[in-house]
């Protein structure tokens, strides 16, 4: 049968019969383009030693790319896919996929890490394959001379592939768990916990830059009568629609948190006080006319700007915005206040 060879000399892979599926579960991972690992690395060495192979590599074959989460014996962390060994071994996900000399073999002859560097021989990879059965990629060792796997070398690269496996599965919980652990369970807002850290982010940020940082500071006006009269699973649902209108309220790049009970957070990047004001306002009138299941529901909004020096930290913003905040309940409930002094 003819082979087909690209522009670079290379004979592509076919599609896997699976590939949406399979690039979808691949993205689930969030492993594209992270940093180093020590389990990952530890994992190359282990193969490279195993396989006694100069090159070892743990990639991950995506939509046009194959990179490299680990590697052992090269410095690139990506090739083209249409290069890839490893887009031929994942058709066959049952089994390791093993090229035993390349210049030899009509899929690979030409291919230019076999014509150029890193002068590929001999290739063998074993499939990462999900708990879904789907192949993602290999953990592969390649060499420069011709060559084959014994049996146990290639029982071993098996075993590798499977820890692999676990490692992303482990990866991706642990990165569950933080999400989790960030997050408020009822609004699917950001928590208090990632209200600080972000808040330490940007103020740190907006040190360097010089620029303002601001803070609104908003709570739900009378929300216990909500409870008293209606129960909490009314209030529940008004909690909801508060966190939901004021996420699409804001701007993109602000950062909302429900902060306590009924009282929520926005965290203003770059924010100067008029422009914090004016995103108060349109919150606090959002709020307004929202349709609220049981009665109307209004806002108080304290709202405070700050550009980070020496004297000041993030404390001093937070007490400014709640001392706004303080003062839009004092005067009447319903309304936006800009900080102005601690009188």
């Amino acid at each position: 049968m003819a082979v087909q060879l690209s522009a670079s000399g290379a004979v592509p892979a076919p599609l896997p019969a699976n590939e949406t599926q399979r690039l979808a579960a691949l993205h689930r991972y969030a492993v594209l383009d992270s940093g180093p690992e020590q389990a990952y690395d530890d994992l190359t060495m282990l193969a490279s030693a195993v396989c006694r192979a100069p090159i070892a590599l743990i990639s991950l074959v995506d939509r046009d790319r194959q990179w490299f989460k680990s590697a052992v014996g090269l410095s690139a962390s990506e090739t083209a896919r249409e290069l890839a060994f490893c887009a031929h071994a994942i058709l066959q996900p049952d089994q390791p996929f093993e090229v035993p000399d390349a210049q030899i073999d009509p899929r690979f002859a030409g291919n230019p890490l076999v014509t150029g560097d890193p002068r590929i021989r001999f290739y063998a990879g074993a499939p990462l394959i999900s708990p879904a059965g789907l192949p993602l990629g290999t953990i592969c060792v390649i060499d420069r001379v011709p060559r084959r796997l014994s049996d146990i070398e290639r029982n071993a690269l098996q075993s590798l592939a499977r820890q692999v496996v676990a490692q992303l599965e482990l990866r991706q919980a642990l990165a569950g768990l933080a999400l989790e652990c960030l997050t408020d369970s009822l609004t699917g807002l950001w928590n208090r916990r990632a209200f600080d850290r972000r808040l330490r982010e940007e103020w740190n940020r907006h040190s360097r830059s010089g620029h303002a940082l601001a803070l609104l500071m908003v709570d739900l006006d009378h929300f216990k009568r909500v409870n008293d009269d209606f129960g909490h699973a009314a209030g529940d649902e008004v909690l909801k629609l508060a966190a939901r209108v004021t996420q699409q309220t804001v701007r993109v790049s602000d950062f909302v948190a429900r902060f306590g009970g009924e009282e929520f957070a926005v965290i203003l990047p770059a924010g100067e006080a008029a422009a914090a004001l004016t995103v108060a306002t349109k919150l606090r009138s959002a709020l307004q006319a929202a349709h609220w299941p049981q009665r109307p529901v209004t806002a108080s909004i304290g709202v405070a700007s700050l550009a980070p020096d020496r004297h000041t930290d993030p404390h001093g913003l937070l007490a400014r915005a709640d001392h706004a905040l303080y003062a839009a309940k004092h005067a009447g409930r319903d309304r936006v206040q800009a900080f102005d002094g601690w009188d």
